[in-house]
């Protein structure tokens, strides 16, 4: 569960990390410039040295769906490595959720090696996940985007290519913000005079 007062933080923090970029709070964010002002690396899988032909097709072809994005140090900065494999809105979107992480100051995830050889994770924070998941959805679909979506008349299909998000995420951020209830009440408000 969110603390108080995260979804508001999360909005403000929005405006804000847009103001640095000079935009309006309505306006798309793109992770991988976010990444980019925080000095934050993105890579992909075919970045890393080392990872082999065969590896490469396992994690991009055979099972690409097992993996999107994670996180490490390297020194001191951080390296988000992302599945390539997927589609420029989810890939945005694992980024944004990554970045989101970094942003709260959130401990890193460690792995583990299993007996098989599958890397799997040794700790997992469900409030920090959610968290993460949150303000990653308010960073690319703030409340005042979503609003002005609804407002002008945009179609679901030509948001998610402005605001380069999966309809999934669309659909969860109007759905979470409770947007489309609160301009019908208004509607109503104003159609009764």
């Amino acid at each position: 569960m969110l603390k108080r007062g995260f979804k508001a933080q999360s909005e403000r923090r929005s405006v804000e990390i847009r103001k640095k970029f000079g935009l309006q709070p309505d306006a798309p964010l793109s992770a991988r410039k976010v990444a980019a002002a925080y000095d934050i690396l993105v890579w992909t899988e075919a970045d890393i040295a080392g990872v082999s032909g065969d590896d490469l097709v396992q994690l991009t072809v055979t099972d690409p769906d097992s993996w999107s994005a994670f996180t490490m140090r390297v020194g001191e900065k951080h390296l988000i490595v992302v599945n390539s494999s997927q589609s420029e809105p989810r890939q945005n979107s694992v980024i944004m959720h990554e970045l989101s992480h970094i942003l709260l100051g959130h401990e890193l995830t460690s792995a583990g090696l299993t007996a098989d050889g599958h890397f799997v994770p040794t700790s997992y924070n469900q409030d920090q996940e959610d968290e993460a998941d949150w303000l990653a959805g308010t960073l690319l679909l703030p409340r005042p985007a979503l609003l002005r979506i609804r407002r002008t008349g945009m179609t679901d299909h030509q948001a998610m290519n402005n605001f380069q998000v999966s309809s999934q995420m669309l659909t969860w951020r109007i759905r979470m913000t409770g947007v489309d209830y609160q301009l019908s009440n208004a509607r109503k408000r104003r159609a009764r005079g």
